[in-house]
């Protein structure tokens, strides 16, 4: 006996199996490449200045003035979280190396904090480090910025419980604003780098964010 199909319904819709596609890959991030190119630019202008400039004006202070400061990292500034991300890997080495070549520096770091999508970024770097007139070598390192970098606007900042002296100005990095604080003592030295703002926006932080990352006893 042999088999016959059934019949076919010449008005019936023919049934087709959808094919399977696999999703488009996600387009990629612009506000995080952006965020991360301003940081390259940043960070290596840093070093840049750092290397040439400061280096003749780190002393030798007396050992119990230096043994009152310390510098730590913290894991958040300012309520921000550290951003961990391998493509700023490189570059936070790059400041660490900067810093620890200063003679007898001790505990240096760096680090960025904040968010790299939403515009929220903070550099932050600093050392434990001998320095016989912090005045001078905070005007030189913010003298040396506005040769190479337009800074603007330089004014003292407030140094809170800590003292030393402090002052930050503007630049632009690409077509961003950036804020630039920093501070000097007898035993430290220190930098905020504030990505997408001004001085106006940052300077009443700077001394509580400055202490979240030097301590004297």
């Amino acid at each position: 006996m042999s088999y016959l199909p059934p019949p076919v319904d010449p008005y019936q819709t023919p049934q087709y199996t959808q094919p399977f596609y696999p999703p488009p890959p996600p387009p990629p991030n612009h506000s995080r490449t952006v965020a991360i190119t301003l940081l390259s630019v940043a960070i290596a202008l840093v070093v840049l200045i750092g290397g040439g400039t400061v280096l003749y004006l780190i002393g030798e202070n007396e050992q119990d003035a230096r043994d009152r400061i310390t510098v730590s990292e913290p894991t958040t500034l300012n309520g921000h979280d550290k951003i961990e991300a391998k493509e700023l890997e490189s570059l936070t080495t790059d400041l660490e190396k900067e810093l620890e070549g200063y003679p007898g520096a001790a505990n240096a770091f760096g680090a960025v904090y904040g968010s790299l999508e939403d515009k929220k970024m903070i550099a932050a770097l600093a050392a434990e480090v001998d320095i016989d007139d912090p005045q001078r070598m905070l005007d030189t390192v913010f003298q040396s910025f506005s040769g190479e970098s337009q800074l603007t606007g330089v004014s003292p900042a407030s140094t809170g419980s800590l003292g030393g002296v402090a002052q930050c100005g503007d630049t632009v990095v690409g077509k961003e604003d950036v804020a630039i604080c920093g501070w000097a003592d007898e035993g430290s030295v220190g930098m905020f780098l504030y990505f997408y703002e001004t001085t106006v926006d940052v300077k009443g932080d700077f001394p509580d964010m400055r202490a979240e990352i030097e301590t004297k006893s």
